[in-house]
């Protein structure tokens, strides 16, 4: 217990604070950059794949965001918990993790659909072509993404209180390229399926 809440016992202000902050930033700045560098690889790679759908690259941009920032906010608000002692660093029984969870499943799933009407929307507007799959697209690679990024921002953030780190220093950055990963892949299953 006396390890997991080391980094609350430090004076605001002292060095020792500020020296481990920007370790723990810098760290996962690193991470980020390593793993956007490598979501970056994984799309020029299959590019040919989102050509075969007009107007799937203009969903593209908006999903990658959406799941850093749905997953990004999950994270800061179960670290304020356990920092604050409203929640507790396990899930089971925990009533304001279980409302945080559904509300990100559910905020995702709506600003899929939401993305693929406005992908849909844009390809019969500028492309001329009506093509109601890319909103099933956008609708089942939001469902596959929340499936792998819930559970491992929920995972990730415990383990890294339970190790006494801000999961407030390290968690944004991580979750983005995370994000950004998972969201490659998921659309690319979801293309495959449809």
């Amino acid at each position: 217990m006396a390890r997991s809440r080391r980094w609350h016992r430090r004076p605001h202000g002292s060095k020792v604070s500020s020296r481990s902050d920007f370790r723990e930033i810098l760290f996962a700045e690193i991470i980020s950059v390593t793993g956007g560098l490598f979501a970056g690889f994984l799309l020029a790679l299959t590019t040919d794949r989102f050509y075969l759908i007009p107007g799937l690259l203009i969903l593209i941009p908006g999903f990658l965001e959406m799941r850093g920032s749905i997953s990004g906010s999950l994270a800061a608000r179960l670290s304020s918990g356990m920092i604050l002692g409203a929640t507790k660093p396990e899930f089971a029984h925990n009533r304001i993790m279980k409302g945080n969870v559904i509300a990100a499943i559910l905020l995702a799933l709506a600003v899929s659909l939401m993305l693929g009407v406005i992908a849909f929307g844009l390809s019969w507007l500028v492309f001329g072509k009506a093509i109601i799959s890319i909103i099933l697209i956008s609708v089942l690679a939001g469902l596959l993404s929340n499936i792998i990024e819930i559970p491992v921002t929920i995972a990730t953030t415990f383990w890294l209180f339970r190790k006494g780190y801000d999961p407030n220093n390290i968690m944004g950055p991580y979750v983005t390229t995370v994000g950004d990963i998972v969201s490659i892949l998921s659309l690319l299953i979801a293309i495959m399926i449809i």
